[in-house]
């Protein structure tokens, strides 16, 4: 099977959150079964090649794509078979902006990637079987596949919803400049009586199916509380969200880390207790044997429920319960929050903010616990990374969180799950200090 790939970003080229990461796993691992497999990736100039070789195939102005002007095609890396094809969808006046996200005119952008697919395939020749569109920055992708015509109007669209809570909202008056002139009856008319439309809306209404991150949250987003206004629209279609667990790669293994200083297996208490001692050196962390270091690896987002830490960590930290090393930018006001603990208690918090995949490994591999308070969480990776790495999730209970860690019971089990979502619930599941013999 022909499947085409779309996504804004791609571990470790362009890489801001778990969709990268997916991005990088999912294709290759369907490639390895025998699909053949390309993945269409926007060419910013931030993006990074890892050292691999970079290949035009047409020119950024040689192919049209309406009123979004026009686009060329690269390749990424050389043919090898068993793995994907990975193609960067050229467009200086969209891509180069400096930055993935944060653009003004984000839903032109990332139009450009959706409306570029059909006429860069029939550049070369590659009719996919089954387009997969990841998240709302492709959420018109059906849209441009059927305004090319055939084949491309016929080609099945499966669209993935990575997070709810990011919905590529534009103003409807955009609609001619996106090329969508005379197609306004296939967006949703409240929203265009409203003047604003949603890119991931209307993903969820033209996708021949919809699937997510992990089987809790697809029933979750079905419900008023969880569904971000959008429970309606994916109630709707008639046929039910498909939710499959998101995996993790081979990159994350303790066995093999190169950005560790201790490899170690299942088992090797004292492999991690080496990666312990660097993470408490990088974090400034005392050397307080039998206290867990609970770690963070996050983007911060008030999603990610770091609210509740406000009023627990203090009394944990003061009473010596807990160390905390964090890692992560994003919300001020959260940035605020880890700063102003790590000066409140110097020697039992650090907190990096930048985004460093090195030292997320070493958070991961040197951590006693891993902190995921998550508000909502479609799927989650690092409570996977946490459980490879010996290092106990402690998640509060909802979507891939849910479906990936087992309570411990007192005899088995991978993790802690909390609920309700409160600051209480959150502190209870949290493991007292230890001997240093335990």
């Amino acid at each position: 099977m022909r499947l085409a790939f779309l996504t804004a970003e791609l571990a470790p080229h362009a890489h801001v959150g778990g969709l990268g990461d997916v991005a990088r796993w999912l294709p290759r691992a369907l490639a390895a079964a025998g699909d053949e497999v390309a993945v269409f990736l926007p060419d910013y100039d931030v993006l990074d090649p890892a050292g691999l070789p970079v290949r035009e195939l047409l020119g950024p102005g040689d192919v049209a794509i309406g009123p979004l002007g026009t686009v060329g095609l690269r390749v990424l890396g050389d043919s090898v078979p068993g793995l994907p094809t990975v193609y960067l969808v050229s467009a200086p006046q969209w891509f180069h902006t400096g930055a993935v996200y944060g653009e003004e005119e984000e839903h032109f952008r990332f139009a450009a990637l959706s409306a570029a697919l059909a006429p860069l395939c029939a550049a070369v020749g590659w009719v996919p079987d089954v387009v997969h569109a990841n998240d709302w920055h492709t959420g018109l992708t059906a849209l441009y596949l059927a305004a090319a015509g055939e084949p491309w109007a016929s080609r099945p669209v499966v669209f993935t919803i990575h997070n709810l809570g990011y919905q590529g909202l534009f103003p409807a008056t955009d609609l001619r400049r996106l090329g969508f002139e005379g197609w306004a009856h296939r967006f949703d008319p409240g929203d265009l009586a409203g003047g604003w439309l949603n890119a991931l809306k209307t993903g969820i209404a033209t996708a021949s199916a919809v699937t997510t991150v992990s089987p809790s949250f697809a029933r979750e987003m079905l419900t008023p509380e969880r569904g971000m206004a959008l429970d309606a629209t994916l109630r709707a279609r008639g046929d039910l969200p498909v939710g499959i667990l998101n995996g993790i790669g081979e990159d994350w293994d303790p066995a093999t880390d190169e950005w560790i200083p201790q490899r170690y297996k299942p088992g090797d208490l004292k492999g991690k207790a080496v990666n312990t001692a660097a993470l408490r050196h990088h974090f400034v962390l005392r050397d307080r044997p039998g206290v867990p270091v609970a770690g963070i690896v996050s983007r911060m987002d008030r999603q990610k429920g770091f609210d509740l830490l406000r009023e627990t960590m203090p009394p944990l930290l003061a009473r010596g319960r807990v160390q905390l090393a964090a890692l992560g930018t994003g919300d001020p006001a959260l940035e605020s929050l880890f700063a102003g603990l790590a000066r409140r208690f110097p020697g039992e918090v650090g907190y990096v903010a930048a985004f460093d995949v090195g030292l997320a490994h070493l958070v991961e591999a040197g951590s006693d616990l891993f902190l995921m308070p998550s508000l909502y969480e479609p799927s989650g990776l690092n409570q996977m990374y946490s459980m490879r790495y010996g290092t106990i999730p402690v998640a509060h209970r909802t979507g891939g969180l849910a479906d990936a860690v087992e309570q411990w019971d007192g005899r088995s089990g991978t993790g802690f799950l909390f609920s309700p979502h409160t600051p209480e619930a959150f502190a209870a599941v949290l493991p007292r200090p230890s001997p240093p013999s335990s």
